[in-house]
């Protein structure tokens, strides 16, 4: 798995898309996700108020800690269905794992200054199938991976 931290989200790509900038935890390599840009708006807001020291919402981390629950990590495997993040939950000393939009587990790795784990597999393959490199975002537009392997 790579540790990957997003660095930045890249608004006004010409062809309806913008990029979020991520890079791995162990050695600095950079992941762009494009994403559709109406939820890179809305993400780019939630990193904005971060950076500028408020407190930005998200419903999901809000309904989490209400019922007394910590997120522990974030997950994207290569088996998962297209666009979701598995979710790994600890509620009342209980573990589980939950499925939450790519979107919603950018939210709260904002939120929470989480780290999301991306399989391997997804990442490393320059000549992976397309259809392994694209996901689907919430509004199930593609969203496309890219990956500097320098």
């Amino acid at each position: 798995m790579f540790k990957m931290y997003l660095e930045d989200i890249e608004l006004g790509n010409e062809n309806g898309f913008c990029s979020l900038a991520f890079s791995n935890a162990s050695d600095g390599r950079k992941m762009n996700v494009e994403i559709p840009q109406s939820i890179g708006f809305d993400l780019r807001t939630l990193l904005d108020q971060k950076l500028e020291g408020l407190e930005p919402y998200s419903g999901v981390t809000r309904l989490v800690s209400q019922v007394g629950g910590k997120i522990n990590k974030l997950i994207v495997r290569n088996k998962q269905k297209p666009g979701t993040v598995a979710v790994q939950l600890e509620i009342f000393d209980k573990f589980a794992e939950a499925e939450l939009l790519l979107a919603d587990a950018v939210s709260i790795a904002i939120i929470n200054d989480m780290p999301i784990y991306f399989d391997e597999s997804i990442c490393v393959s320059a000549d992976m199938p397309l259809e392994r490199k694209l996901l689907y975002a919430r509004t199930s537009t593609m969203t496309n991976y890219s990956f500097d392997a320098d």
